[in-house]
């Protein structure tokens, strides 16, 4: 009797044993998971479309991805947008917007005013996207009036669900609304982290690109955004020559979609 109670002892000790050893061993993994999750680095380069912009073949016959942000309605918006698109890169609508400084004739053609009614907005943001093709997303050019207004900013996020784009916040204001707005309707959001060529110097750039690794460490993830026109080159130079450290950094370069959709899962847990 004793000998047989000892036998189901046993069993029940080593069911109890290899339960343990499952559950701590699938937690161990979960965790190892998350903590080597690679950091990875978004590049988007912003003013493509123009007639006068240095740097462009060099950004995009990169052998990395960039995702290329282009004005709408200029000399080169079809062009630059299909020589993105055709080279692997992801494009973006760069949509003017009125700031709070500066006169609206530097905004160029289809740039959203205050002036606008909520219609207007949303008819001429439709017509933009129609001189960017491929565009899977969109992101602010200037904008700091535009940007801190909620009305203003609803009727280009409404258009963006219907058509299941993105939006990179530029972050041209402190006060701006869309990553609010974006988070009401449903819609992918980001925000820049770093602005690369204020200053337009290959020292300035690599300390920005120093900082954007940092960035990227400690958030999982960093969007960075540079320019073409003029001090292009300057910018394709920089960024080619930043490659190897931020790749050195354990750090992968990578479409904005991609951080795009680790921000929605981040914000998702």
């Amino acid at each position: 009797m004793l000998k047989r109670y000892l036998k189901y002892i046993i069993l029940i000790g080593l069911l109890v044993t290899i339960g343990y050893l499952g559950i701590t061993g699938y937690l161990s993994t979960s965790r190892e998971t998350v903590s080597v999750s690679r950091p990875i680095m978004a590049i988007v380069i912003d003013d493509f479309g123009g007639a006068d912009c240095h740097g462009v073949e060099q950004l995009l016959t990169l052998d990395r991805p960039i995702t290329a942000a282009v004005m709408p309605n200029l000399t080169n918006s079809l062009s630059h947008s299909e020589m993105a698109h055709k080279n692997g890169h992801e494009v973006i609508l760069h949509q003017p917007m009125e700031p709070v400084k500066g006169k609206l004739s530097w905004l160029g053609p289809g740039a959203i005013t205050s002036a606008m009614t909520q219609d207007e907005i949303k008819e001429t943001f439709i017509n933009n996207l129609d001189t960017v093709p491929h565009a899977i997303g969109f992101n602010n050019h200037t904008g700091s009036k535009i940007t801190s207004q909620r009305d203003k900013i609803l009727p280009m996020l409404e258009v963006a669900k219907d058509k299941g784009l993105y939006v990179l916040d530029s972050r041209t204001s402190m006060k701006s609304q869309i990553m609010p707005v974006a988070k009401t309707l449903g819609v992918a959001s980001v925000k820049r982290d770093i602005f690369l060529d204020d200053v337009k110097s290959d020292q300035h750039i690599s300390k920005q690109f120093r900082k954007a690794c940092k960035v990227a460490h400690k958030q999982g993830y960093a969007i960075v955004i540079g320019h073409v026109g003029q001090g292009g080159n300057v910018t394709a130079r920089s960024v080619k020559a930043a490659i190897p450290m931020i790749e050195k950094e354990g750090i992968k370069i990578v479409p904005l979609s991609e951080v795009v959709q680790r921000n929605s899962d981040k914000n998702s847990i």
